[in-house]
């Protein structure tokens, strides 16, 4: 139905996405992670979802196509609704995500806040042929887990080890999250 949108980044409230288009400014439920480096009125594009529900019409928004389908696949699941499935997108990496489904690694999915044994269970059951899995870092996850037990969002966590990551590729862990540590204190 509405598959992108083009406007300008006009900030967050309640957690959604407020993007302008034109004289319109939209709010779109979006994960954590999504556009949350970009400054107001930075041209952005958001690929949607528009779900429609008999209480309610909402727009689901995401900062790669990549995402759009694993939301749009994860909303496939029984008893797994849109929003359940944004806080899982929201905790995690897809890269984690995509390797424990296919794996079929139901502690690496249990471990993901807001899903338990069984829904972790069904998920893997019915998702398992449709995600590949994907080259994981295990030095990055380790630092963003670390990261997020000191307080951190796994969003801020997220952004800050792979702008490390991308200076420092042959890093150790350690370094990894001090050099992190560095980045976030300056947020």
């Amino acid at each position: 139905m509405i598959e992108v949108i083009e406007g300008k980044y006009a900030g967050r409230s309640e957690g959604n996405l407020l993007i302008r288009v034109g004289s319109f400014v939209l709010s779109i439920v979006c994960d954590a992670e999504s556009f949350s480096e970009t400054s107001e009125g930075e041209d952005i594009k958001v690929y949607t979802k528009l779900v429609v529900t008999q209480e309610d019409i909402t727009l689901y928004g995401f900062d790669s196509k990549e995402k759009r389908e694993a939301f749009e696949k994860l909303t496939k699941v029984s008893k797994l609704g849109p929003k359940t499935a944004v806080k899982i997108l929201s905790a995690t990496s897809l890269e984690y995500l995509s390797t424990a489904i296919a794996t079929g690694d139901i502690e690496k999915l249990s471990a993901i806040p807001g899903i338990g044994r069984k829904t972790a269970e069904r998920i893997v059951a019915e998702l398992r042929e449709e995600f590949e899995p994907m080259q994981v870092d295990s030095t990055s996850l380790e630092a963003i887990e670390a990261l997020a037990s000191l307080g951190y969002s796994k969003a801020q966590a997220q952004n800050a080890v792979k702008q490390v990551r991308k200076e420092l590729p042959d890093a150790n862990l350690s370094r990894v999250i001090k050099e992190s540590l560095k980045l976030l204190s300056k947020m």
